[in-house]
């Protein structure tokens, strides 16, 4: 299900953050190393006053985080990211 309100977000990769930025995320990153956020690397982007940290070419509940720091939004990221059928049982997608 789309989040349409987050329609004009700008996505930056974790590596093109401002400097500040994007250092609290990589400790947070490092913290966690198995996580969903640390193995996926979303993208991280801002509506209005909240963080949002997504993958994919829209904003999805099953695959957004949603916070009031990149940090908070990539907790919310872990705890709401669904892995694909294929990944969670061991088999690939043909």
């Amino acid at each position: 299900m789309p989040l349409n309100r987050w329609v004009n977000v700008t996505a930056l990769r974790i590596e093109d953050l401002p400097a500040m930025i994007k250092d609290d995320v990589e400790k947070f990153l490092e913290t966690y190393p198995r996580s969903p956020a640390a193995r996926l690397r979303p993208r991280m982007g801002m509506a209005g006053e909240f963080w949002l940290a997504f993958i994919g070419p829209e904003v999805r509940e099953e695959t957004t985080g949603i916070g009031g720091t990149p940090c908070d939004a990539l907790e919310d990221f872990n705890r709401n990211y669904v892995e694909p059928a294929a990944s969670r049982n061991g088999s690939t997608a043909h």
